[in-house]
């Protein structure tokens, strides 16, 4: 390094490529960049000429009052050797700067695999903070993401490749200084966009505290006890929902002593589903069978056909949890014939009686379930709920469409060539490699 800017100090400030190859042999490309990167020479790239590297203001003050007609004593090269090092050690490459790299590699070779990109980073700017193989995938996951390079999937047996895309091949032609600056912008705009989710996330959560705060004493004394049995529902609910079951157990119970109390038989029924939910929800189905099956008698004799749809569904999900499959569909299908008009309970019973068929490998019946499950969430304009019964239904595509290509393989090994063994077996591989997500190392 120390050569290179004695070179450009006694030639004008200048030096190409070539001359640069010739000092520093295989070494010159990661000599030049280093030396960019610790600003004491600058690339020159004018329209007409060859490009090449000017010493700056910096690099020419290693060599103090030494004039360019002078050699640099041998002396002061190893002190500016000594400084050079320590500066780099001190160096850090920013995020930006990685991404303009990892831009020029891919531009340059047009398809390029991440081993070559890590190749790249550690023969030319090993030893440099910043360029660990944890931070080069990591820019290279955000180039991704913001559309500057497409990852192109081949075989199991070549690595899968990169490639620019049109907004990163805009940044490959733009000098380096301006693609770090876009570079830089989309980095801080990330950064800065982090720390308002982190700040409202922080807030969402010191409002949920609050409110949960409220919750606690927001029963007003006075409340005759039908007021508070519902009012006690909807606490045990919200407490169920985010997720605090010991809260949501103790006001169901409490629910449920005052309906002992005053005989209110239909609250009584919805605090054994409710403390139902809660055992559901921490993985004891029997507890929780055993509170459903009582919130069901009461359902019955009270003739609260809506509670009632529901407890038989809850009840259907126990017994599949517990892989009783037929006697779950039986309950759905009770449950669905009492759904009524409700879209959202039917959409549910749906679901689940879909689960019972994909179980049992009836898998045209299941599709049918879920697909007009599906119809109906969108109706209602559920995402949650869409998206789980979306994944559904791509699972027994790719099942139905494996059990195809494997009864393919099985008839080409039994009766055909090997050439059409050779075809069903490459569609049987292609199809398994399509399904696994490509590794980011």
């Amino acid at each position: 390094m120390v050569e290179v800017l004695d070179f450009a100090r006694r030639h004008g400030r200048k030096i190409t490529e070539d001359q640069a190859r010739k000092l520093g042999g295989g070494s010159a490309q990661s000599i030049l960049l280093k030396l960019l990167a610790q600003e004491y020479l600058l690339k020159v790239e004018k329209q007409d000429i060859p490009p090449f590297y000017t010493i700056t203001s910096r690099g020419l003050n290693l060599f103090g009052d030494v004039r360019k007609s002078q050699p640099a004593p041998e002396k002061l090269k190893t002190e500016i050797g000594k400084k050079i090092i320590k500066v780099m050690e001190e160096l850090e490459v920013k995020p930006w700067e990685i991404m303009v790299h990892i831009i020029h590699v891919v531009g340059k070779r047009q398809f390029v695999t991440t081993g070559e990109i890590e190749a790249y980073f550690n023969t030319y700017l090993g030893g440099i903070k910043g360029v660990s193989r944890a931070s080069i995938y990591r820019n290279l996951k955000h180039l991704r993401m913001k559309g500057y390079i497409a990852y192109e999937k081949k075989s199991h047996i070549d690595q899968s490749q990169y490639r620019l895309s049109k907004k990163g091949e805009e940044i490959f032609y733009m000098t380096k200084a301006d693609a770090a600056s876009r570079l830089r912008t989309s980095e801080e705009w990330d950064t800065a966009l982090k720390k308002i989710l982190e700040k409202v996330t922080r807030e969402r959560e010191e409002d949920d505290t609050a409110l949960f705060h409220a919750l606690d004493a927001v029963l007003p004394d006075g409340l005759d006890n039908s007021q508070s049995i519902w009012a006690l529902y909807t606490l045990g609910n919200v407490y169920e929902l985010k997720g605090d079951l010991a809260k949501a157990e103790a006001t169901f119970l409490r629910m449920e002593g005052i309906c002992g109390e005053t005989g209110d038989d239909r609250g009584r029924a919805y605090a054994l589903k409710g403390l139902g939910n809660v055992s559901y929800k921490r993985s004891s189905f029997l507890v929780a069978e055993h509170y459903y099956r009582r919130c069901q008698g009461i359902a019955q004799d009270v003739q609260d056909i809506p509670l009632l749809s529901d407890v038989l569904n809850n009840l259907g999900s126990c017994l599949y949890m517990n892989d009783d499959i037929d006697d779950a569909l039986a309950l759905f299908e009770k449950a669905l014939a009492l759904a009524g008009n409700c879209a959202f309970r039917t959409a549910g019973t749906l679901h689940n009686e879909g689960l019972c068929y994909a179980r049992k490998e009836d898998l045209a019946r299941a599709r049918e379930h879920w697909e007009r499950s599906l119809h109906l969430y969108e109706q209602l304009g559920d995402s949650v709920e869409i998206r789980k019964v979306k994944r559904n239904v791509r699972e027994i595509s790719a099942k139905e469409k494996r059990e195809f290509l494997e009864e393919k393989y099985r008839e080409a090994l039994q009766t055909g060539t090997s050439e059409d063994v050779r075809r069903a077996y490459n569609a049987l591989v292609s199809f398994e490699m399509d399904l696994i997500t490509p590794p980011e190392g």
